[in-house]
């Protein structure tokens, strides 16, 4: 990657900013975008996703070879009640992106879909990048169309695109809903966490540092024989056993079962098969439960000091 430029999408996001900061330690050129202001990003510019002739624009003035789009609306728990308007910023902004691949010749996109598009089955039975989408909510469907305009880009016009189904995915700079921050930050307030039983539901969290190998590794790539690849723990993770993560490095961590609890970071599919990732990617997750846990609740507290 030495010599290439990569954009950054969403840099003020979760992952964006943790990709940002990645290819910031290893020396790699890149430029920050979002649509609000970023600190410490260093080149930054902004974007509103749904203006196609942004994307041409940046590309062009920055040199811009490569591109992680992190940018868009980040789950379902954001924009409740307006579908047009997730429809606009996640599927308008991939085309865009993807167009202007297409008549810039970028070397190659990396894009975030969802484990959400896999939709509910009640079985829990494990799925694989081969298993039928059948998403259940708007922002799911916008992912499942991604990677439908994803692998269309590149079967007709050769655009190298590559989807990363991310499952829930927690660490530093998380702030829409959490189950692993919120039962940190109640712990540390002295508070009990109240979560609503999650039945026929898994849980499945990837710290994301682990995310970001998959990043790069899906950008240095020599070739790319697959377009889509699971990202997540790969197992399912009981309530218990994130709990008990947490309470390695916050000893006060305590859950309660509520049914007016949370109800965040669940899902109606069973674990989500890593295999082609480990294969192409080399993608292993490394960091444990208590790990994650930990730089959370550093996070969280310099936060709170900040």
């Amino acid at each position: 990657m030495k010599g290439a430029t990569t954009l950054v999408t969403g840099v003020t996001g979760l992952i964006g900013g943790a990709v940002a900061r990645r290819l910031r330690a290893n020396g790699i050129s890149f430029v920050g975008s979002d649509i609000v202001p970023a600190h410490n990003a260093g080149q930054f510019v902004a974007h509103d996703l749904r203006d196609h002739h942004r994307w041409s624009d940046i590309v062009r003035q920055f040199g811009i070879t490569r591109v992680v789009h992190a940018g868009g609306i980040s789950g379902p728990m954001v924009l409740r009640g307006q579908p047009a308007q997730i429809c606009d910023i996640n599927l308008q902004g991939l085309a865009g992106l993807l167009e202007t691949a297409r008549l810039l010749g970028l070397e190659r996109v990396v894009w975030f879909s969802s484990i959400t598009a896999y939709g509910d089955r009640p079985d829990l039975a494990a799925v694989s990048e081969q298993t039928p989408l059948q998403p259940a909510t708007i922002y799911a469907a916008t992912k499942a169309a991604g990677e439908a305009l994803l692998a269309g880009y590149h079967h007709e016009y050769g655009v190298d695109g590559v989807a990363l189904r991310v499952a829930s995915c927690y660490g530093p700079g998380r702030t829409t809903s959490c189950l692993i921050r919120t039962i940190i930050e109640d712990a540390l307030a002295g508070r009990v966490t109240k979560v609503k039983p999650a039945t026929n539901r898994s849980r499945q969290h990837i710290f994301v540092e682990d995310v970001v190998d998959a990043v790069i590794a899906a950008l240095e790539a020599p070739k790319l024989t697959e377009r889509t690849f699971n990202i997540g723990p790969g197992r399912m993770q009981s309530l218990e056993e994130i709990v008990a993560g947490v309470r390695e490095v916050v000893p006060g961590a305590k859950v309660e079962p509520d049914e007016d609890g949370l109800a965040w970071n669940t899902f109606g599919v069973g674990p989500l098969l890593i295999d082609a990732a480990q294969h192409h990617l080399g993608f292993v997750p490394r960091t444990s439960l208590a790990s994650g846990a930990r730089k959370t609740r550093d996070w969280v507290g310099g936060r709170g000091r900040s």
